[in-house]
């Protein structure tokens, strides 16, 4: 875009990557072999921007408008035609769409609000890796369970975790479920969801789904 548009873009549309390398080098390295050398690029290294910004993974963009306000925070696939959101915003005018700033209400435009509730989500995240180590350990070594679960047609206990950043307020809300979906038999389905109670627990919602057969 950069290099399509120079002529008369000029200095007023500026890209700006800030990497999650683990070093310096291997930013300089990938950006040579891609040849991007008109945007400007950082190395995060210690900085705890992504926490400032509440990025809680990658891609992620922000674009910014000509007074300097964050119009937009997600996933780049949200907007599918950046060229034309820049042109957008250098007219003086807003871009629309999910993810950007309803005109004045300090709201994200959708046809709904945003599911969830305002929760820690550096805990939530904290809380599904240990979900994964210990829980998902308990589960798979229970000879009990996996006796009963490898009968089952369906049996399995997962995590959905979506988070929604609200550019107007600058908080986020945190939609987090753990589905538990059990079908077979009822001793089968009894024995499973116990063993499930017992080891996972925490803010999440559970949607529980089963059906004897």
């Amino acid at each position: 875009m950069l290099t399509k548009r120079e002529s008369d873009w000029k200095d007023k549309v500026k890209i700006i990557g800030i990497s999650i390398d683990k070093t310096a080098e291997a930013v300089v390295k990938h950006c040579e072999a891609k040849g991007w050398n008109k945007p400007i690029h950082y190395h995060r290294a210690k900085s705890d921007c992504s926490e400032q910004y509440a990025v809680r993974g990658v891609p992620n963009v922000m674009i910014i408008d000509t007074e300097g306000k964050i119009v937009f925070k997600g996933h780049p696939a949200s907007r599918p035609d950046l060229e034309k959101d820049f042109d957008t915003l250098l007219k003086g005018e807003k871009i629309t769409g999910a993810g950007t700033e309803d005109a004045g209400s300090g709201k994200t435009e959708g046809d709904a609000a945003p599911a969830g509730k305002e929760l820690d989500g550096s805990a939530c995240l904290d809380a599904i890796t240990k979900f994964k180590e210990a829980a998902g350990t308990a589960l798979s070594g229970n000879e009990d369970v996996k006796t009963h679960a490898s009968n089952m047609p369906r049996a399995f206990c997962v995590m959905v975790y979506e988070e929604t950043y609200n550019i107007g307020s600058g908080k986020s809300l945190v939609d987090w479920k753990n589905y538990r979906v059990l079908v077979g038999k009822q001793e089968a389905i009894d024995a499973c969801k116990k063993a499930i109670e017992a080891n996972v627990t925490g803010d999440f919602e559970v949607v529980l789904r089963e059906q004897a057969i």
